[in-house]
C-alpha cells in the first residue's frame, strides 16, 4: 500500500463484521443469556451487574479470538491474505475492535439483560443498576486499564500462536502468574530492607507499579503490530 487510508479500514471493518456477523452475535447472545439467567434466578438485577463485571474482564479474549480468526480460519485465510490492506490498517481496525467495539457491545448486552431481568427483579430500579454497572466498571478506567490488558495480551498470543493456540494460553497463563509471584517478592524484599523509609519505598513503588500498569497494553499492543508484520504470511 502506498498510503495510509481510513476508507480500506473502514471497508474491512464492514467485511469482518459482515463475514462474521452470526460469530459476534451467538457470542452477545450467550453473554445477555448468561447474565439474564442468573439474574432471573436471584430476582436480582445487581446480579446480572457482578456477572457483566466478570464478563467484561474476561470476555476479551473471545472477542480477541474472533478479530484474529478469520486470518487463522482455513475458510478465510487464503483471501485474508489477497485483501487490499495494509499492516497498519489492520491493526489500527484490530484496535478498534478491542478498544471501542467490545466495550460498547458489552454495554448493549447489559442493557439487555437488565430489561430481561427487570420483571422477575424484587429490587425493579434498573436505573440504579445501570448507574453501578457504569461507574464501578464500564467508566472505571483502572477497570478499563485491566481489560485492555487481558485483550491486547490475547490479541498478541493470538497473532503469535501457530496451531496449538490452548498450549500458547496455558503457557502464557504459567509465564504471567510466575511473574507476578516473582515481581511481588523482590518487590517486598527491597522495602523490607532498603536504608529508605518505608513512605518514600512505597510510594515510589505505588508510581512505578501505576505507570507499568498503564503501559502494559501499549506495549503488548506494540508488540502485536510486530508480529502481525513478522509473521502473518507464515500462517
Amino acid at each position: 500500500m502506498k498510503s495510509y487510508s481510513l476508507g480500506r479500514v473502514a471497508q474491512y471493518a464492514r467485511y469482518h463484521y459482515t463475514s462474521l456477523s452470526r460469530n459476534y452475535l451467538s457470542l452477545m447472545l450467550v453473554i445477555v443469556g448468561f447474565m439474564s439467567i442468573f439474574g432471573i434466578l436471584s430476582r436480582d438485577l445487581m446480579t446480572s451487574v457482578e456477572i457483566c463485571m466478570t464478563i467484561y474482564l474476561f470476555g476479551g479474549i473471545a472477542f480477541a479470538l474472533r478479530t484474529t480468526s478469520m486470518m487463522r480460519g482455513r475458510e478465510y485465510k487464503v483471501r485474508e491474505c489477497t485483501l487490499p490492506i495494509s499492516n497498519e490498517e489492520r491493526m489500527t481496525f484490530m484496535l478498534f475492535n478491542l478498544m471501542v467495539a467490545y466495550p460498547l457491545s458489552l454495554v448493549v448486552c447489559v442493557l439487555l439483560s437488565l430489561l430481561i431481568v427487570y420483571p422477575f427483579a424484587w429490587n425493579p430500579d434498573i436505573m440504579m443498576a445501570i448507574d453501578r454497572v457504569m461507574s464501578d466498571c464500564l467508566l472505571e478506567w483502572p477497570f478499563y486499564v485491566l481489560v485492555q490488558i487481558i485483550c491486547s495480551a490475547s490479541l498478541l498470543l493470538n497473532i503469535v500462536a501457530r496451531r496449538n493456540l490452548l498450549l500458547t494460553y496455558v503457557a502464557a497463563f504459567i509465564g504471567a502468574i510466575a511473574s507476578l509471584g516473582i515481581t511481588g517478592k523482590v518487590g517486598i524484599e527491597i522495602a523490607i530492607n532498603s536504608d529508605v523509609g518505608h513512605i518514600e519505598v512505597w510510594g515510589l513503588a505505588d508510581e512505578i507499579a501505576i505507570a507499568c500498569f498503564v503501559l502494559l497494553p501499549v506495549v503488548f499492543y506494540a508488540l502485536a503490530y510486530w508480529a502481525l508484520r513478522k509473521r502473518q504470511i507464515k500462517w
